[in-house]
C-alpha cells in the first residue's frame, strides 16, 4: 500500500499534469486534423496522402510551412489562397478544430494517469487515450468523406478496427493500463449490435423497395465502433443517429429542398450518434431509467 506521502504526491502529480496533458492532446489533435483534411481530399480520388506536398487545390501552388498551421493559417490568410486569392473552404478549419477538441476530450475521458490505491506510487499510467484518439480521428475523417462523396473507405474502417482490437486486447492483457477498455464479450456484442441491425434493414429495403437502404460502409463503420462502445451504448448511438437524420430531413422538407429517391449520407449521423453515446450514453441511460422509475 502507498504511504501518505506517496498518496499526496500521486494526487498532486495528477492534478498538475492532467490539464497540461489535455492541452497537449488538443494541439496534437489540431495537427492530426490538418492531416485529416489531406486524407479527406485525396483518398476518395485514389491519391497518395504522403506525396506530393500540400498545394492549393485551385492554382496548384505549393503551400509553405506557415500556410499549413492548423486554423491559424486560415485566419491569417482570411480564408483565401496567398497566391491566387481563391477561397479556402471553412471545412478545413472546422475539421482541425473538431479533431483538436475530440483529442482533448479523449485525454480528459481517459487521462494519462489514473488514481489507484494498489499501485506503488498511488497512480497508474494509462494508454487508453492512444486508440481512442485514433478512433476519433477515423470517425471525423469518415464523416467528412461520406458527407462529400457518400463513400466510406475500407482502409479507414480497418485502421479503426485495429485501434479497437488494441483497445480491447490492452484491457485484457494490461487492465491497469487500459482502464477505459470494454470486456471482450461486451465488445463482441457491440460489433453485432452495430452491424446486424443495419444489415437487416438494408436487406429488407432491397427486398421490398428494390434498392439499397444502407451501404455496407455504414455496416462496417458500426461494427468497428462497437469495439469501443459495447452493446448498450450502441442502442444510444442508433437512437441519436436516427433522431438527427429525421430532424435533418424535416429541415430540408421545410426549406423545400427534400427530394424523393435521393440518397443521403448516413455516416455523419452515425458518427454524431457514436460520439454522443460514448461521452454521454451512460448518463442518458440513467436519466431514462430514472424517468421510468427503474434501474439500468
Amino acid at each position: 500500500m502507498p504511504t501518505d506521502f506517496e498518496i499526496v504526491f500521486g494526487r498532486d502529480f495528477e492534478v498538475v499534469f492532467a490539464p497540461v496533458f489535455i492541452w497537449v492532446m488538443g494541439v496534437v489533435g489540431l495537427i492530426f486534423g490538418s492531416f485529416a483534411n489531406v486524407v479527406i481530399y485525396r483518398v476518395p480520388k485514389g491519391l497518395s496522402v504522403v506525396k506530393p506536398p500540400s498545394a492549393c487545390v485551385t492554382c496548384g501552388t505549393r503551400l509553405r510551412a506557415w500556410e499549413l498551421l492548423p486554423v491559424i493559417s486560415w485566419l491569417f490568410l482570411c480564408g483565401k489562397c496567398h497566391a491566387c486569392k481563391a477561397k479556402i473552404s471553412l471545412r478545413y478549419s472546422l475539421v482541425e478544430l473538431l479533431c483538436g477538441v475530440l483529442f482533448a476530450t479523449m485525454a480528459w475521458y481517459a487521462p494519462l494517469w489514473h488514481w489507484t490505491r494498489t499501485d506503488r506510487l498511488g497512480y497508474q499510467t494509462s494508454f487508453s487515450v492512444v486508440p481512442l484518439a485514433v478512433w476519433a480521428f477515423i470517425l471525423i475523417t469518415i464523416a467528412s468523406i461520406d458527407a462529400e462523396t457518400q463513400l466510406i473507405p475500407d482502409g479507414l474502417v480497418l485502421t479503426g478496427a485495429i485501434a479497437g482490437l488494441i483497445f480491447i486486447a490492452g484491457g485484457i492483457i494490461f487492465p491497469e493500463n487500459f482502464p477505459s477498455s470494454r470486456t471482450w464479450y461486451d465488445a463482441l456484442l457491440g460489433v453485432a449490435a452495430g452491424a446486424v441491425p443495419l444489415f437487416i434493414i438494408d436487406r429488407i429495403t432491397l427486398l421490398v423497395l428494390k434498392k439499397d437502404g444502407f451501404g455496407y460502409g455504414d455496416v462496417k463503420l458500426m461494427a468497428m465502433s462497437g469495439l469501443f462502445l459495447g452493446w448498450r451504448l450502441m442502442l444510444v448511438t442508433f437512437f441519436i443517429a436516427f433522431l438527427l437524420a429525421t430532424l435533418y430531413i424535416v429541415f430540408l422538407a421545410v426549406r423545400g429542398r427534400a427530394r424523393r429517391g435521393i440518397y443521403m449520407a448516413f455516416g455523419p449521423f452515425l458518427v454524431a450518434g457514436t460520439l454522443v453515446a460514448f461521452f454521454l450514453g451512460e448518463n442518458l441511460f440513467e436519466m431514462y431509467f430514472e424517468i421510468l422509475g427503474g434501474t439500468p
